[in-house]
């Protein structure tokens, strides 16, 4: 039976970075403005008064220390709390496509691949920046690619959702050679004038070589892939076309991303590990039998106590790293980030566990073994 083979991966991390007293000192200044121009209503009770932020509380809430960055200036500008990015016409590359060939162009040189060697390519991502074309149909034309394209969503499970996919289509015989990428600037989807999420985003991408192999190959098999979703509203993005629509019925109307951060905590913690149990169970492979497990970096309470689930023991920096202090949560391409930076010590015949979780709730698992 043919193997299914993760061949290589490729990730690319933006120069700027903003640690927390930058973004604390930008927020602060942003909701003390607002708090002193809308002082009466305030007093009057009519209007809610923006809270303060801090970076004991950002650390507490989430390990996040740092996050690399698109664009900072504007980011950090209270007038502004996105990133500055140029607009550019239709005949140049769009910038999505231009992150996403950061992580693409490593994966190829490692793999010693050009795009002619692949059959499709799966763009999973939490956002893409246009409606159509297809992001990946741009990406194809940029490396050659004659085969297949197609964008998809689910969150910051996207990359592990595209993984079992392809995983799919080559156990099917509908595919040879597959690239899955993951291009996450979420920073232009985060809300960073709300305390909830303000601190939580960085931009990261990453790309997987996926692809038909047998015993002699070199990589990773991958075992088994499983994916598993439970709907809940609790963390949200509303930007989407309709929006136009909405704001010439309610100008007021806001959009933009918000959770609610204790009830997803309790809903992912007890649900990730179930999808990566049922996987687990399906291949035969107990607890002991999984040297490491990449997760998605979300928080770090959630990191801990999703490890031990999986894992039947403690979490440690061995057997579940945890990188979110330094990059914040990129998204579906953290987990792959994770397993790039944390899988070449592993021995021939170890085998490891990829789980991440998002909104939805969607989540997805991979079962991993060095060859």
């Amino acid at each position: 039976m043919v193997k299914t083979i993760l061949r290589a991966t490729g990730t690319y991390v933006p120069t700027p970075e903003i640690s927390n007293a930058e973004l604390v000192a930008s927020f602060n200044a942003y909701s003390e403005r607002f708090n002193a121009q809308n002082a009466d209503a305030i007093a009057a009770g009519t209007l809610e008064a923006k809270p303060l932020s801090s970076a004991d509380f950002i650390e507490s809430a989430s390990g996040i220390k740092n996050r690399h960055v698109i664009e900072k200036d504007g980011i950090l500008d209270i007038d502004e709390m996105v990133p500055r990015i140029t607009p550019r016409s239709w005949d140049e590359t769009s910038v999505q496509a231009e992150f996403a060939m950061k992580a693409i162009t490593p994966a190829l040189e490692k793999a010693g691949y050009t795009g002619a060697d692949f059959d499709g390519i799966i763009v999973a991502s939490s956002a893409q920046q246009r409606n159509f074309p297809a992001l990946a149909s741009e990406l194809q034309g940029l490396i050659g690619c004659e085969g297949w394209s197609f964008d998809m969503t689910m969150a910051c499970a996207s990359a592990l959702y595209g993984l079992n996919i392809a995983h799919t289509m080559i156990q099917s015989g509908q595919a040879r050679r597959i690239l899955v990428v993951s291009p996450e600037i979420m920073t232009s989807i985060n809300v960073h004038s709300r305390r909830e999420v303000h601190f939580i985003f960085g931009d990261a991408a990453s790309a997987i070589i996926v692809e038909a192999g047998d015993a002699t190959s070199s990589g990773w098999e991958i075992l088994g892939t499983h994916t598993k979703n439970k709907f809940s509203n609790a963390l949200r993005s509303d930007f989407g076309f309709i929006n136009r629509s909405e704001y010439v019925a309610d100008p007021d109307y806001e959009v933009g991303l918000d959770q609610d951060g204790h009830r997803v905590f309790k809903d992912v913690v007890s649900f990730a590990p179930v999808v990566a149990a049922e996987l687990m169970s399906r291949l035969d492979l107990a607890p002991a039998d999984i040297h490491r497990t990449w997760l998605h970096q979300a928080n770090i309470r959630m990191v801990d106590m999703i490890a031990k689930r999986i894992l039947g023991r403690d979490r440690t920096p061995e057997n579940a790293p945890a990188i979110l202090h330094e990059y914040g949560n990129t998204s579906s391409s953290s987990v792959v980030m994770n397993f790039e930076m944390h899988s070449e010590d592993m021995a021939p015949g170890e085998t490891g566990v990829m789980c991440a979780f998002g909104a939805g709730y969607g989540v997805g698992a991979a079962a991993v073994r060095k060859m």
